[in-house]
C-alpha cells in the first residue's frame, strides 16, 4: 500500500497592533465563511518575503513596506 501525502507551504502576514488584527474572510474552498490571516502559497522561484508582500496586497489591497 502506498501512502499519499499532500504538502503545502504557505506564508502569512500578521498585521495589527494591541487592539486590532487584519484578517480576511474566506469566500471559497473548505474554509468558506471563516476568517484567516492574509497569505498563501509560494509561486515558483518566489522568496518568502515577496510571497507575503504579494499575498497581503492581493487579498487586502494593503502595500507592505520593508
Amino acid at each position: 500500500m502506498t501512502d499519499k501525502f499532500h504538502r503545502a507551504f504557505g506564508c502569512y502576514g500578521i498585521i495589527g497592533d494591541q487592539k486590532t488584527l487584519v484578517v480576511i474572510k474566506k469566500h471559497g474552498g473548505p474554509y468558506i465563511n471563516r476568517f484567516d490571516l492574509p497569505g498563501g502559497s509560494l509561486e515558483d522561484g518566489e522568496s518568502l518575503n515577496h510571497t507575503v508582500m504579494r499575498e497581503v496586497n492581493e487579498e487586502t489591497g494593503l502595500v507592505v513596506q520593508d
